[in-house]
This record gives C-alpha cells, structure tokens and sequence, in this order.
C-alpha cells in the first residue's frame, strides 16, 4: 500500500476487486471508520457478520501485516465523530467543504484526480481490458448505455470511437436506451456504465441487449453487482461510494473520472489493434475539421 493514500482511501479504492465477504468488510470499515478504530477481531468481526480469519485475510489484502498494525492505522487516519456525518451535509464536492479557498480547491481536486488515476492501475485488469477491445474490434457497431453522471463517459466514447471508424450509438432518453436495446443486432456489442452497477434503466438495457444476443461489457466499481453479472466483459473502475448506501447527491470525482480514463483506455487500446486503419480514419477527419475552421474564420465567426 502506498504511504502516500490513506488506509480507507486504499480501502475504497480496491474495493471493487474483492471477494464478497472481505467487501462486508470493507463496508463496514468505510462506512464506521470511528467505530472500528476501537474494535477488537473479535467485535469487527461480528459487526461484520464474517469470521475472524476473514478479518485477518482483509488486513493481508489491504497491505498490512497484522490486525494490530491494523488498528494503528486506523487511529494514525484520525477520523473524527464529524467526518461520519453523510458527505452531502458536510461537504459540496468530495472532500472540499465550507472553509475551502481557490487554492485548496484547485490543491484537492488535482490530487484527487492523480490518486483515481493510481487507483485505476489496481483496478482495471490488462486481460479484462483486452478481452473488452477484441469484442468492440469484432462488432460492426457499439451500444452505449449510461444515466446521469456515466452519461459524460459515454458521450466520451461516442466521439472517441467515431473517430476511428466505428459506430457508435448512444441515446440520453431512457427509454430510446431501452428501444434500441431490444432492437440491437446479435453481432453488436453493447457497453453499459455504472459506477454502483445497480442503475436501474442501465440494468435494464444491458439485459435486454444480452436477450438480444449480443455481446456485453460493463464499466463499473462493484464486481459483484447486477450489471457486473450480466457482462461478458466486466472492468473494473474505482469505487465512488459504498455499496451499501445510495448514491450521493453531489457529484463523485472518483466515479467521473475513473470512467473517463476507463473509455480513453479502451480506445487506444481497439485503435492500436487496427493502428493503419485508426490512423487513417483520425486523418481523414482532421482535415474537414480544419476545412471547418478556415469557413468559420472566413465568415469572420468563432
């Protein structure tokens, strides 16, 4: 474990990629951190419904050597009876709140989006990601589908992957989601997004884009979610919030941009398996995006 992240920072980060039952704990931790810095193996576990060797198999995973070292870390984290209070009463935006100046701002969101972009490299797995690219480099077009926050990810890909010569669909309207869904061709593949995994109308058009036949993949943090479950492909971005709780009213960076870096990813990935092709698609637009140009400043507009 990195000394630069914090131990429940590391906790949230990798939480994705363990097992259900050191996940409880993981839930129990982030979700009480005050209360379990006090805890015995015995009470945590307890409080997590698990037993104390899975309390002792979670230590080992988050990096530490004994559930002592454990407890030393969770007292070094120093989280106070007000740092439990629900993010949306205490905070606007993660972890900046009332007190917080343009500098802090500017220092906070910059860090935050170097330690997503660190938590990726534990998360995201290279055979997921290049299993993901065979399937999109096989189909003759790509299905996004994707509510709220995720939709800024698949509006990313959309243009991403339009770019390099391959379609791609994406609809904002659920319900258009949902039709073409169910209209989608067996030799298509269908990409949902979502950070909980469990967004309702996402789960629904995966699904029935899987009726339908074609293949599926899902950018999410929780492994074990519904969405996860009906993914041929399934990868594996940073967790935005527990998965116990709902999903917060202000807007995660974690999931945001974990999501982002997960499609800039995946494209380069498919545009390197056809480099010439790729190449010679980003080309051809490049020149009528200058031609577009030249017109605009013609016209004397900008």
């Amino acid at each position: 474990m990195s000394g630069e992240i914090g131990l429940l920072e590391h906790i949230q980060m990798i939480r994705g990629r363990l097992k259900p039952t050191l996940q409880a704990v993981a839930d129990t931790v982030l979700s009480r951190p005050s209360q379990v810095g006090g805890m015995n193996i015995k009470e945590l576990a307890a409080a997590c419904h698990v037993s104390e060797a899975s309390i002792s198999r979670f230590v080992r995973e988050v990096g530490l050597s004994s559930f002592r070292a454990f407890q030393i870390r969770m007292a070094e984290e120093r989280v106070s009876a007000e740092d439990e209070l629900p993010l949306a009463q205490s905070a606007i935006y993660e972890t900046i709140g009332r007190g917080d100046t343009a500098s802090t701002i500017l220092t906070k969101v910059a860090h935050r989006n170097a330690d997503v972009a660190r938590a990726c490299l534990l998360t995201l797995d290279a055979a997921a990601l290049e299993k993901a690219a065979k399937l999109i480099q096989q189909a003759p077009a790509i299905y996004f589908f994707a509510a709220g926050l995720s939709a800024l990810a698949a509006e990313n890909a959309l243009l991403r992957f339009s770019r390099i010569g391959k379609p791609a669909i994406f609809h904002r309207d659920r319900n258009s989601q949902l039709l073409a869904a169910a209209a989608i061709r067996p030799e298509a593949v269908a990409i949902a997004i979502s950070d909980s995994g469990r967004t309702h109308q996402t789960v629904l058009a995966l699904t029935a884009a899987k009726e339908s036949g074609a293949k599926t993949i899902a950018i999410t943090s929780f492994t074990e979610s519904t969405i996860a479950r009906a993914a041929d492909a399934v990868l594996v971005t940073p967790t935005g919030y527990a998965a116990a709780g709902d999903e917060p009213l202000y807007e995660s960076m974690v999931s945001k941009f974990g999501q982002l870096l997960t499609i800039d990813v995946l494209y380069s990935l498919v545009a390197v398996q056809d480099y010439d092709t790729s190449l010679a698609s980003l080309q051809r637009g490049d020149a009528f995006i200058q031609q577009s140009r030249r017109v605009r400043q013609h016209d004397g507009s900008k």
